[in-house]
């Protein structure tokens, strides 16, 4: 069975999507105003809502007003000044970014007439993770700067792998990384040529941006139907 993120379970609701939305194109709205535009009854929506400001994707807070009277309780998105503040809404943001980015890089290539399709898919993969190191300024967020540089290099890895949804499991013998979700699963199934080819590039590129003897080497798809692996080799070193 497919296990799913906490964020993929929290938008795997359409109400939970469609309030997101609604809060993120109009503005702080109450819950009465939301349940109207949705067509939802009013305890629905705020359950709905509650779980979305568990998961860092709504803030709850009171209306600010300029006139006298009790202010009401409005919910917003995020924004990118919470994100300054608060962890899990920095979190959730990185999720978007990199599952944004990596949609981008899949949908470019899919079917695109080129020499080597797994390898110009490496590539791109590789540059997105080198892009995404970058610009998430966590290469290794489960590592003691102390640490070796090849554990530095598979807590980055691990760390990415979870960030995109793959679900990541390490097995230390044989090194390798057991992917129990695949977020792109109908059409990594229809080209995996592609998908995979992405993946493993992505996977190396994490490796290389933090530096150390781990290489990817190869990604086996579905040696379960929702289980690939992900294999990595270690050079030797004197």
């Amino acid at each position: 069975m497919s296990r799913r993120t906490a964020a993929a379970r929290t938008l795997g609701s359409g109400s939970r999507v469609d309030l997101l939305h609604l809060l993120q194109s109009g503005g702080p709205q109450t819950v009465g105003e939301l349940a109207d535009r949705t067509g939802l009854h009013e305890n629905t929506a705020r359950e709905h809502l509650q779980r979305l400001v568990l998961d860092g994707f709504v803030h709850r807070e009171p209306e600010v007003r300029t006139t006298r009277g009790r202010p009401r309780i409005v919910y917003r998105a995020v924004t990118s000044q919470d994100v300054r503040t608060d962890p899990v809404a920095a979190r959730r943001l990185e999720d978007a970014i990199a599952g944004a980015a990596l949609s981008r890089v899949l949908l470019q290539g899919y079917g695109k007439p080129v020499e080597s399709v797994p390898e110009t898919a490496r590539a791109a993969g590789r540059e997105l993770a080198a892009r995404a190191v970058t610009a998430l300024h966590t290469p290794t967020p489960r590592s003691s700067p102390d640490a070796p540089p090849e554990q530095r290099q598979l807590d980055a890895l691990s760390a990415h792998l979870d960030r995109l949804g793959f679900d990541p499991d390490l097995e230390d013998e044989p090194l390798q990384f057991h992917l129990w979700r695949c977020p792109f699963l109908d059409l990594a199934r229809e080209r995996p040529d592609v998908v995979c080819s992405v993946h493993l590039g992505l996977a190396q590129g994490v490796l290389d941006a933090v530096g150390g003897p781990v290489e990817a080497a190869e990604l086996h798809p579905f040696v379960e139907p929702h289980h690939c692996v992900l294999t990595l080799r270690a050079a030797r070193t004197t």
